[in-house]
Protein backbone atom coordinates (compact mmCIF):
# COMPACT_ATOMS: atom_id res chain seq x y z
CA UNK A 1 0.00 0.00 0.00
CA UNK A 2 2.78 2.04 0.85
CA UNK A 3 3.96 1.89 -2.01
CA UNK A 4 1.46 2.88 -4.25
CA UNK A 5 0.60 5.93 -2.06
CA UNK A 6 4.07 6.72 -3.29
CA UNK A 7 3.97 6.11 -6.65
CA UNK A 8 0.58 8.75 -6.67
CA UNK A 9 2.37 11.48 -5.11
CA UNK A 10 5.10 11.47 -7.06
CA UNK A 11 2.45 10.84 -10.16
CA UNK A 12 0.54 14.18 -8.28
CA UNK A 13 3.86 15.82 -7.74
CA UNK A 14 5.05 15.87 -11.59
CA UNK A 15 1.86 17.20 -12.47
CA UNK A 16 2.13 20.35 -10.69
CA UNK A 17 5.73 20.74 -11.45
CA UNK A 18 4.44 20.40 -15.56
CA UNK A 19 1.81 23.10 -14.81
CA UNK A 20 3.99 25.46 -12.50
CA UNK A 21 6.81 25.70 -15.62
CA UNK A 22 4.83 25.02 -18.98
CA UNK A 23 4.05 28.52 -19.80
CA UNK A 24 7.88 29.51 -18.99
CA UNK A 25 9.10 26.73 -21.26
CA UNK A 26 7.14 28.55 -23.86
CA UNK A 27 10.04 30.09 -26.25
CA UNK A 28 9.48 33.02 -27.41
CA UNK A 29 9.01 34.24 -31.11
CA UNK A 30 12.10 34.31 -33.66
CA UNK A 31 13.08 37.33 -34.70
CA UNK A 32 12.61 36.49 -38.08
CA UNK A 33 8.62 35.37 -36.91
CA UNK A 34 8.13 38.36 -35.12
CA UNK A 35 8.68 40.61 -38.35
CA UNK A 36 6.84 38.39 -40.98
CA UNK A 37 3.98 38.44 -38.25
CA UNK A 38 3.90 42.51 -37.62
CA UNK A 39 5.02 43.71 -41.42
CA UNK A 40 5.03 40.87 -43.03
CA UNK A 41 9.11 41.37 -44.06
CA UNK A 42 11.46 38.22 -44.83
CA UNK A 43 14.47 38.42 -42.54
CA UNK A 44 17.57 36.66 -41.66
CA UNK A 45 18.71 33.56 -43.91
CA UNK A 46 15.57 33.23 -45.83
CA UNK A 47 16.10 36.33 -46.93
CA UNK A 48 19.80 36.59 -47.78
CA UNK A 49 19.38 32.58 -49.62
CA UNK A 50 16.40 34.52 -51.92
CA UNK A 51 18.88 37.43 -53.31
CA UNK A 52 21.78 34.85 -53.21
CA UNK A 53 19.64 33.20 -55.77
CA UNK A 54 18.47 35.83 -57.90
CA UNK A 55 22.29 37.17 -58.32
CA UNK A 56 20.69 40.99 -58.65
CA UNK A 57 22.69 43.10 -61.37
CA UNK A 58 23.75 46.82 -60.06
CA UNK A 59 22.37 47.53 -63.12
CA UNK A 60 18.96 47.73 -61.89
CA UNK A 61 19.96 51.43 -60.60
CA UNK A 62 20.28 52.56 -63.66
CA UNK A 63 17.19 54.88 -65.24
CA UNK A 64 16.27 54.84 -68.73
CA UNK A 65 15.87 58.30 -70.27
CA UNK A 66 12.41 59.49 -69.80
CA UNK A 67 12.00 62.53 -72.01
CA UNK A 68 11.61 61.38 -75.37
CA UNK A 69 9.24 62.98 -77.64
CA UNK A 70 7.07 60.77 -79.40
CA UNK A 71 9.05 60.63 -82.66
CA UNK A 72 12.00 59.32 -81.10
CA UNK A 73 10.37 56.30 -79.86
CA UNK A 74 8.69 55.61 -82.97
CA UNK A 75 12.04 56.36 -84.29
CA UNK A 76 13.23 53.23 -82.13
CA UNK A 77 10.73 50.91 -82.65
CA UNK A 78 8.19 51.34 -79.87
CA UNK A 79 6.77 48.70 -80.23
CA UNK A 80 9.15 45.46 -81.02
CA UNK A 81 7.88 41.79 -81.44
CA UNK A 82 10.47 39.41 -81.06
CA UNK A 83 10.48 35.85 -82.37
CA UNK A 84 14.26 35.31 -81.30
CA UNK A 85 15.58 33.21 -78.31
CA UNK A 86 18.02 35.86 -77.51
CA UNK A 87 18.28 39.65 -78.10
CA UNK A 88 19.43 42.93 -77.27
CA UNK A 89 16.73 46.29 -77.36
CA UNK A 90 18.34 50.06 -77.77
CA UNK A 91 18.41 51.99 -74.04
CA UNK A 92 14.40 52.67 -72.98
CA UNK A 93 12.38 51.95 -70.44
CA UNK A 94 10.04 48.74 -71.85
CA UNK A 95 7.05 46.39 -70.79
CA UNK A 96 8.05 42.88 -71.22
CA UNK A 97 4.93 40.45 -72.55
CA UNK A 98 4.59 37.44 -74.00
CA UNK A 99 2.32 34.52 -75.21
CA UNK A 100 1.40 31.76 -73.75
CA UNK A 101 3.56 30.54 -71.06
CA UNK A 102 7.35 30.98 -70.39
CA UNK A 103 10.35 32.57 -69.26
CA UNK A 104 11.95 35.96 -69.93
CA UNK A 105 15.28 36.67 -68.74
CA UNK A 106 16.92 39.81 -68.84
CA UNK A 107 21.21 39.81 -67.88
CA UNK A 108 23.75 42.52 -67.62
CA UNK A 109 27.18 42.09 -69.46
CA UNK A 110 28.43 40.28 -66.10
CA UNK A 111 26.10 37.54 -66.96
CA UNK A 112 23.85 38.86 -63.21
CA UNK A 113 20.41 38.49 -63.56
CA UNK A 114 18.62 42.34 -64.23
CA UNK A 115 15.32 40.54 -63.61
CA UNK A 116 13.56 36.96 -64.12
CA UNK A 117 9.88 36.75 -64.60
CA UNK A 118 7.68 33.45 -65.99
CA UNK A 119 4.95 34.78 -68.22
CA UNK A 120 1.66 33.05 -68.28
CA UNK A 121 -1.77 33.51 -66.02
CA UNK A 122 -2.68 33.82 -63.20
CA UNK A 123 1.03 35.14 -62.31
CA UNK A 124 2.46 37.51 -64.08
CA UNK A 125 1.27 38.65 -67.28
CA UNK A 126 4.29 40.75 -68.04
CA UNK A 127 6.48 43.53 -66.32
CA UNK A 128 8.60 47.29 -66.79
CA UNK A 129 12.29 47.34 -67.11
CA UNK A 130 14.96 49.89 -67.81
CA UNK A 131 17.68 48.09 -70.39
CA UNK A 132 20.38 49.15 -72.86
CA UNK A 133 22.08 47.98 -75.40
CA UNK A 134 24.41 45.86 -72.83
CA UNK A 135 21.79 43.74 -71.48
CA UNK A 136 20.72 40.26 -73.21
CA UNK A 137 16.80 39.29 -72.92
CA UNK A 138 16.68 35.55 -73.03
CA UNK A 139 13.24 33.79 -73.66
CA UNK A 140 12.95 30.69 -72.65
CA UNK A 141 9.27 28.73 -73.58
CA UNK A 142 7.21 31.64 -74.70
CA UNK A 143 5.26 31.14 -78.05
CA UNK A 144 6.29 35.37 -78.90
CA UNK A 145 7.59 37.56 -76.67
CA UNK A 146 7.06 41.85 -76.85
CA UNK A 147 8.67 44.58 -76.45
CA UNK A 148 6.93 47.99 -75.51
CA UNK A 149 8.92 51.09 -75.13
CA UNK A 150 7.73 54.30 -73.48
CA UNK A 151 4.92 52.50 -71.48
CA UNK A 152 3.75 54.30 -68.02
CA UNK A 153 1.83 52.85 -65.56
CA UNK A 154 -1.96 53.79 -66.15
CA UNK A 155 -2.51 54.29 -62.30
CA UNK A 156 -0.81 55.93 -59.13
CA UNK A 157 -2.46 53.28 -56.67
CA UNK A 158 -1.00 50.09 -58.32
CA UNK A 159 3.09 49.17 -59.58
CA UNK A 160 3.03 46.23 -61.64
CA UNK A 161 5.52 43.75 -61.91
CA UNK A 162 9.36 44.46 -62.60
CA UNK A 163 11.46 47.64 -61.86
CA UNK A 164 10.52 50.85 -59.95
CA UNK A 165 12.87 53.91 -59.36
CA UNK A 166 11.83 56.01 -55.97
CA UNK A 167 12.26 59.46 -57.17
CA UNK A 168 11.44 58.87 -60.77
CA UNK A 169 8.66 56.85 -60.71
CA UNK A 170 7.30 56.71 -57.33
CA UNK A 171 7.74 59.74 -55.23
CA UNK A 172 9.60 59.11 -51.77
CA UNK A 173 7.48 58.70 -48.80
CA UNK A 174 5.51 56.56 -46.91
CA UNK A 175 3.17 53.71 -48.02
CA UNK A 176 0.98 50.56 -47.76
CA UNK A 177 1.11 47.80 -50.32
CA UNK A 178 -0.84 44.97 -50.62
CA UNK A 179 -1.97 42.23 -53.03
CA UNK A 180 -5.30 42.57 -54.25
CA UNK A 181 -4.66 38.59 -55.59
CA UNK A 182 -1.73 36.24 -56.35
CA UNK A 183 1.71 35.49 -54.59
CA UNK A 184 4.89 37.07 -54.50
CA UNK A 185 7.60 39.45 -53.16
CA UNK A 186 8.35 43.41 -53.17
CA UNK A 187 12.09 44.18 -52.84
CA UNK A 188 13.31 47.22 -52.17
CA UNK A 189 16.54 47.81 -53.05
CA UNK A 190 19.39 50.70 -51.38
CA UNK A 191 22.47 51.81 -53.60
CA UNK A 192 24.13 51.74 -50.13
CA UNK A 193 23.27 47.53 -50.17
CA UNK A 194 20.83 47.32 -47.62
CA UNK A 195 17.43 45.27 -48.91
CA UNK A 196 14.22 44.90 -47.83
CA UNK A 197 11.65 41.82 -49.09
CA UNK A 198 7.92 41.81 -48.25
CA UNK A 199 6.06 38.57 -49.40
CA UNK A 200 2.83 39.36 -50.90
CA UNK A 201 -0.09 37.25 -50.76
CA UNK A 202 -4.03 38.10 -51.98
CA UNK A 203 -6.72 35.72 -51.55
CA UNK A 204 -10.41 35.06 -49.61
CA UNK A 205 -8.93 33.47 -47.40
CA UNK A 206 -5.62 35.60 -46.38
CA UNK A 207 -4.26 39.12 -47.88
CA UNK A 208 -0.97 40.44 -46.42
CA UNK A 209 -0.70 44.08 -46.12
CA UNK A 210 3.17 46.15 -45.06
CA UNK A 211 4.14 49.58 -44.65
CA UNK A 212 6.97 50.43 -46.01
CA UNK A 213 9.28 53.33 -46.45
CA UNK A 214 10.63 54.61 -49.81
CA UNK A 215 13.87 56.84 -50.04
CA UNK A 216 15.08 58.99 -53.70
CA UNK A 217 17.18 56.53 -55.33
CA UNK A 218 16.05 53.34 -54.04
CA UNK A 219 14.19 50.47 -56.51
CA UNK A 220 11.08 48.67 -56.04
CA UNK A 221 10.95 45.30 -57.63
CA UNK A 222 7.68 43.73 -57.67
CA UNK A 223 7.77 39.90 -58.77
CA UNK A 224 5.74 36.78 -58.85
CA UNK A 225 2.71 38.66 -58.68
CA UNK A 226 1.03 40.81 -61.91
CA UNK A 227 0.52 43.93 -59.49
CA UNK A 228 0.41 45.00 -55.91
CA UNK A 229 -1.66 48.15 -54.91
CA UNK A 230 -0.17 50.77 -52.83
CA UNK A 231 -1.25 54.00 -50.98
CA UNK A 232 0.56 57.10 -49.94
CA UNK A 233 0.45 57.72 -46.69
CA UNK A 234 -0.69 61.28 -44.48
CA UNK A 235 2.92 62.36 -44.25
Amino acid sequence: MRGLWLIMFLFISLLFLSGCTSPVSQAAPSEEAKSYQENHEIIGDEKEEMLEEMNISETIFEISDRDKTDEEMEADNSFDVVNKEEFTLPAGRYWFTGEISGNIFIYDEEGQLLIHEIIGYPGVLGFFADVNESHTIKIDGLETASAFLGWEKETSTELDAGIWHVGTDIEPGSYTISAAGGFGHVIILDPNGETQVFEMIGSRSVSTESEIELKEGQVVRVTGISSVEIERGEN
